[in-house]
């Protein structure tokens, strides 16, 4: 009869280790570098260890090699959604000011325009950035190459829409663009000084140079790669570029790995979870059993599934 586990609450030097971790995790977060990345990997395997974390470590199934990589890809994983999260902030928050700075200046003309610089400099990963009128119409936008959307009625996307009636900021999801193309925006409606709704703000960005610049020097050196994708099972970063738009869902691509739906189906409705499945290796034809664990990153009512994905056997 095969022994059963046993799970007890931590003891206080568990308590103290897992504390540790925790207080170590927010500086070496912004440290990153490879040392302080292996020292958080290995303070996370002892504080795992201690603490019954949920990682497969049945001895019958799973080598202790597993079951440290288990335990340094959700090191790995937290860290890069601290990356994710914290950086989704930084361009709600320059969003946010410029939207301030718009009471001022006005949402039309050159003193708009200057504000909206700002915000198109918040990141590489930003293509636009425009305000709108109180009735849908786009009054100034930069860059210049995308100047024709002035005057252009947006009143009818959804974003728009959601802007106006609830006044408050809104990330969406990937969608396709008023100028062509798709991309991600963030949000803010603009108030006069006297608190009156007068408009709105709002850049597209890139999701896939943006989680790229944030993921790859993570997991630079690693065996472990990455995958973020949208809750309707649209890629939107994968370490082969080709990957990238793909819709989970509707792709033919897919059709052969039945077990690869399940996996989409799961983390549609779940937040944070554990998967194996068999696709093809990175950048091959040849066919591998994977491993994923995943959590969520995003913004306001915008979420995306970030994995962290190891090759575990040939299928």
């Amino acid at each position: 009869m095969p022994a059963r586990r046993i799970f007890r609450g931590p003891t206080g030097m568990q308590i103290l280790l897992l504390e540790i971790y925790r207080a170590v995790e927010g500086f070496i977060v912004k440290q990153k570098t490879p040392g302080m990345v292996c020292a958080l990997v290995l303070l996370g395997v002892c504080a795992c260890g201690c603490i019954g974390a949920p990682v497969q470590t049945d001895t019958h199934n799973s080598s202790l090699a597993d079951a440290v990589e288990q335990k340094e890809m959700l090191v790995l994983l937290s860290l890069l959604q601290g990356e994710i999260d914290g950086a989704l902030l930084g361009l709600d928050a320059q969003v946010a000011e410029t939207a301030l700075n718009l009471t001022v200046s006005g949402i039309s003309g050159a003193g708009a325009e200057s504000q909206l610089a700002e915000s198109l400099a918040a990141d590489p990963s930003v293509t636009t950035a425009i305000t709108i009128g109180r009735n849908g119409t786009c009054l100034a936008a930069v860059p210049g190459e995308v100047g024709s959307l002035v005057g252009e009625d947006l009143s009818e996307r959804p974003v728009v829409k959601a802007t106006f009636e609830r006044k408050v900021p809104v990330m969406t999801d990937v969608v396709p663009l008023h100028e062509g193309g798709y991309a991600a925006i963030i949000q803010y409606p603009v108030f006069s000084a006297d608190e009156r709704l007068i408009g709105a703000t709002s850049i597209t960005f890139d999701p896939y140079p943006f989680l790229k610049e944030r993921i790859e020097p993570v997991l630079n050196g690693t065996p472990y790669t990455a995958m973020v994708a949208g809750t309707g099972g649209r890629v939107l970063y994968d370490p082969d570029p080709a990957e990238v738009g793909k819709e989970t869902f509707n792709e033919s691509l897919y059709e052969g790995f039945p077990e690869i739906l399940e996996f989409a189906r799961s983390y549609a409705d779940n937040r944070s979870g554990h998967a194996t499945y068999s696709f093809y290796s990175t950048g091959s034809s040849r066919v591998v059993q994977k491993e994923a664990y995943w959590t969520t990153v995003g913004l306001y009512s915008a979420d995306w599934r970030l994995f962290i994905i190891r090759e575990i056997s040939g299928a």
